[in-house]
């Protein structure tokens, strides 16, 4: 999934010769603070709710600064990619652009984050697991084999790297009940940190799962 397909088309641009009323009637409408705006169909920033309403209802656009964004996501870029910008901004929009810098329109934050969850399968009933692994352990399909030793298999993972050059792996799991997954990847030496289960999990400790969750959230 990449950029691209997760404009959305529902979220109103704003034009040069549309009026403060009329930007903060569209925001209301679509239920957003902030709307993308154009200026002879190129794209020059957004336009905040509380910035407008310090000016008069009938001032046009056009004769407003408009606030600037920096960012410009490539409507090919990959959507782990696209998390990873959201979450180093504060900007809840992003302007997607083509190969020639061609304005398509915006993501939402929170329509990102959604799919990526539902990319990854999260929402659906299963274990997860988080493994933190060096360079030189990391083997896939032997973390495969002992998964499916333990009849279950691997609906999705993500894979991530921090500043000490740990990785990090979740794995997401079809079987609900992962105590002997746990058991043996530990048994075979693996660094399992945290974990989580829809049934509860053999002496499942509370921090754990509290330390996935915040390693999840974008």
């Amino acid at each position: 999934m990449v950029a691209k397909e997760l404009i959305d088309s529902n979220i109103p641009v704003l034009k040069q010769t549309d009026n403060v009323d009329r930007a903060l009637q569209l925001m209301s409408e679509c239920n957003n603070t902030h709307l993308p705006y154009v200026h002879d169909a190129i794209f020059s920033g957004f336009f905040s709710e509380e910035f407008l309403l310090n000016y008069d209802y009938d001032t046009v656009l056009e004769d407003i600064r408009p606030e600037m964004v920096e960012l410009k996501i490539d409507s090919n870029l990959p959507i782990l990619e696209l998390i990873k910008v959201f979450s180093r901004t504060s900007f809840e929009l992003l302007p997607v652009f083509d190969s020639t810098d061609v304005f398509l329109g915006v993501i939402e934050k929170k329509e990102a984050n959604e799919r990526f969850i539902e990319k990854l399968a999260l929402n659906d009933n299963g274990g997860i697991i988080e493994i933190n692994l060096h360079h030189k352990e990391y083997s896939l399909s032997e973390i495969s084999k002992i998964v499916e030793f333990e009849y279950a298999k691997i609906v999705s993972l993500f894979l991530s790297n921090d500043s000490q050059n740990q990785m990090h792996l979740t794995l997401k799991l079809d079987i609900a009940q992962i105590s002997g997954v746990v058991n043996s990847l530990e048994r075979y030496g693996y660094d399992v940190v945290s974990y989580f289960a829809s049934e509860p999990v053999t002496n499942i400790e509370k921090d754990r799962y509290d330390l996935l969750m915040k390693y999840l959230s974008i």
